[in-house]
């Protein structure tokens, strides 16, 4: 043991620092608590039932074979003299979980088996479409696809049943907008060089004139309603207006004609859209 240092002398030994003891942590003791709970839950949660009576074989007896989890097993036979019955093997019970999956299961299998056989199914279809109603077009204010017009393109090689003024028109190859025939008008210093063709409509309806023109200040309208105008000496333009006829009107004179003094006019393609009022006037 060593001796301690007189009081009156220095203590030049070095200082001694405190030890420290490291104790190692159980940083698994959480989860065995929690594992140790699970499995006495597991333990606790199984059917318990009577243990079966051991069953004492005889030398000529067949021995039993155990059953097989998750299947049906069958039992060897016994001799005659066995007095015990056949014990029944069943399939174990599902869970809660599991039922709950096989149901899902056979809903999702009869959807699908419903839809794909109401896509086998041919729907009902009718043998003849039905026809549009004739009333659609033929009410007041309605504008059908119909043309009105005889001789709209002047393909007969005919003026009929157009009349002009003055100067009498004519049907020419040359220039033309489509087919092969067209109108050609020439003016005068007095004279518009005006065709008309006049043709029954319904009251109160609203038809809709357009056609192809070529000329100075060339006109196309109805006689005592609207019009429209186009100077177009080169080449055709196309012209529309629309109108609707009143309340007792029976017919209507469609017209076409050039200005004073401005040389030939030429139109082709003149059409009047709407319900046939039943035959020219």
């Amino acid at each position: 043991m060593p001796t301690p240092p007189a009081s009156d002398s220095p203590d030049d030994r070095p200082a001694l620092e405190p030890i420290r003891v490291l104790r190692p942590r159980r940083t698994d003791a959480l989860a065995q608590l929690l594992d140790e709970i699970r499995q006495d839950k597991d333990y606790r949660s199984h059917d318990t039932g009577a243990a079966p009576v051991p069953h004492t074989r005889t030398g000529d007896e067949t021995e039993q074979l155990p059953p097989v989890l998750g299947g049906m097993t069958k039992e060897l036979p016994a001799s005659d003299g066995d007095s015990c019955p056949p014990r029944s093997v069943g399939r174990p019970r599902l869970g809660p979980g599991q039922r709950r999956a096989a149901m899902v299961i056979a809903v999702v299998a009869a959807a699908v088996v419903g839809f794909g056989c109401s896509l086998l199914i041919p729907g009902r279809t009718d043998a003849t479409p039905a026809a549009p109603s004739a009333r659609a077009s033929a009410a007041p204010g309605a504008v059908g696809a119909v043309d009105v017009l005889t001789n709209p393109g002047f393909e007969s090689g005919s003026l009929a049943p157009w009349t002009c003024t003055g100067n009498p028109g004519s049907a020419v190859s040359s220039p033309v907008h489509a087919g092969s025939k067209a109108l050609q008008g020439t003016v005068s210093s007095s004279d518009t060089a005006q065709c008309n063709q006049t043709v029954a409509v319904r009251p109160n309806t609203t038809y809709s004139l357009s056609g192809w023109i070529r000329g100075s200040y060339v006109y196309l309208g109805v006689n005592g309603g609207a019009s429209t105008w186009t100077t177009s000496p080169s080449e055709y333009s196309p012209l529309k207006v629309s109108f609707t006829t009143g309340a007792s009107q029976t017919s209507a004179t469609i017209y076409v004609h050039g200005w004073y003094a401005q040389g030939r006019y030429y139109a082709d393609d003149i059409t009047l859209e709407g319900p046939s009022g039943g035959g020219g006037a």
